[in-house]
């Protein structure tokens, strides 16, 4: 499973099961706090979330620079997924460091903390050997009017955006995919629309100034269905034997998108 739909919203699994355990460790937290009557772990859950996420944040800021120094703006646009695992555990353990220097009873709140780490685990534990997923056996038409052959695509790499020109996150960071695809060698890029004529896209295409290189056509649908998606934007990681290695639910960010990249490559 990559993603869960919740009414209209479609959450990333990695991103719900964040969701889920943050939300468990405070609940934990607070009642601890309320039973043993110590609010100090209370206030520590709090305090810990709250530095926990910014270090999440601004862990994955440093680690590229080019970018966030380009587009500033784009450190609060948290949607785009960016977060550091080590920047995180700092967060958390500072703020904690300074709380046990306080009193913070440490037993009970990482018991707490136990209870988070134990159902993020739990959520995102793969439970025997996911099913490898290839490359479809399937040919789509280019928005320029040439095809793309998934037979015939080159041996390396390859980036698959699902998006649609209805789809407000996906006119947003089509833009950037275009211009990555552009820049980046080795890789091969499919920006393929789901389920709209080549007028719609082309129009589209035309009114936002981007190029319809890399641009495909995929009417019924059979990408999505192929790699089991919902929702839209999609961004797909296949490595260089076509096995899928990495499914981004959302809009993604320039880089997210070369972090995604570089790990194919590597």
């Amino acid at each position: 499973m990559n993603a869960i739909q919740l009414g209209p919203l479609v959450l990333g699994w990695d991103r719900f099961a964040a969701i889920v355990s943050v939300l468990a460790f405070v609940l934990v937290a607070e009642v601890i706090a309320r039973v043993s009557r110590q609010p100090a772990i209370g206030t520590w859950a709090g305090q810990a979330v709250l530095w926990g996420f910014i270090g999440a944040r601004l862990g994955h800021v440093v680690q590229f620079p080019q970018v966030f120094l380009a587009e500033p703006w784009l450190v609060v646009a948290i949607w785009q997924g960016g977060f550091s695992p080590l920047g995180a555990a700092l967060g958390v353990g500072v703020v904690t460091a300074v709380a046990w220097q306080r009193g913070l009873s440490f037993v009970p709140a990482f018991g707490a903390l136990w209870v988070g780490g134990v159902l993020w685990f739990a959520l995102t534990l793969d439970i025997g050997a996911r099913p490898e997923t290839a490359a479809p056996d399937l040919t789509l038409a280019m928005v320029s009017g040439a095809e793309f052959a998934f037979a015939d695509a080159p041996l390396q790499p390859m980036v698959i955006n699902l998006w649609a020109t209805w789809c407000p996150p996906c006119r947003r960071e089509l833009p950037m995919l275009a211009d990555v695809a552009a820049q980046t060698r080795g890789v091969t890029f499919l920006l393929a629309s789901q389920g709209e004529a080549l007028s719609t896209v082309a129009a589209h295409l035309n009114n936002a100034g981007i190029s319809p290189t890399h641009m495909a056509l995929d009417p019924a649908g059979a990408l999505a269905r192929h790699y089991g998606t919902i929702g839209l934007p999609v961004t797909l990681f296949l490595g260089a034997d076509g096995m899928l290695a990495h499914v981004h639910v959302g809009e993604i960010s320039r880089a997210v998108l070369l972090r995604e990249i570089t790990a194919l490559t590597r």
